[in-house]
């Protein structure tokens, strides 16, 4: 496939992530990115004047329940960041919050889908660890360790998604500033426009145990952060 073949694909894709049908939407924003990676472009590549008049901003929105603890507020810092997003926590009375991912679409549909496939392997890796970390640790409550851990992955999955974005964001600046400003700009637009008054929420200080907290971090180490965009991009939506 040709540079002008693969960017004219990547050019249908992002056109059918601004379907209504999330689905659609997330595979196709999906399946750009690894058309980009797989021939080592990058949204540099793609031109500049022509993308920047289809920008559009979107939120990508999930739900982790009622309490949003330490780790979940880190896991969304750390992928709204690694797919050049920002985000917001929507408190809604009598509802579970949602955590939404503002940004391209080809940016906030995938980061969505990575916060919740990531959310669901963390939770996995602490329901099997917890009861060895129970036995070794009968000092501290069985939720203690349980979010000291998923605080210790979480650091290891930021430092994880930071190291591979940081190359890919580095390029996107180098070469294609203007477009890279012209997402930031509508992105506060977006927020300015649609939120009224925004305030930071912070994580509660607390102390954790240090062998629950590590034991997160190393395991941390095999969660495959692109096994769940690949599952979703497994088959070609244009061929």
């Amino acid at each position: 496939m040709t540079r002008h073949e693969v960017i004219s694909k990547v050019r249908k894709l992002f056109e059918l992530s601004k379907s209504s049908n999330e689905n659609e939407a997330a595979l196709a924003a999906a399946k750009a990115r690894e058309l980009l990676s797989r021939h080592n472009l990058s949204m540099a590549d793609l031109p500049a004047k022509e993308f920047e008049s289809s920008l559009e901003v979107i939120e990508a929105s999930v739900e982790t329940g009622r309490l949003l603890r330490n780790w979940v507020k880190g896991l969304v810092v750390h992928v709204a960041g690694s797919f050049q997003c920002s985000h917001i926590v929507r408190r809604r009375r009598g509802s579970t919050p949602l955590l939404s991912f503002i940004g391209t679409p080809a940016d906030a549909e995938v980061a969505a889908y990575t916060f919740q496939f990531l959310f669901q392997q963390l939770n996995g890796l602490a329901d099997k660890a917890l009861p060895r970390l129970k036995r070794e640790n009968p000092a501290w409550s069985g939720n203690a360790l349980r979010y000291a851990y998923l605080d210790g992955a979480v650091r290891k999955i930021g430092e994880r998604l930071h190291e591979q974005t940081r190359n890919i964001h580095e390029e996107e600046h180098r070469a294609c500033t203007a477009l890279v400003l012209a997402k930031d700009q509508m992105i506060r637009q977006y927020i300015s426009g649609n939120f009224g008054n925004i305030r930071k929420e912070y994580g509660t200080t607390r102390y954790v145990s240090a062998r629950a907290y590590q034991k997160g971090y190393c395991d941390a180490e095999r969660v495959r952060l692109r096994q769940g965009l690949e599952k979703r991009s497994n088959s070609d939506l244009l061929n």
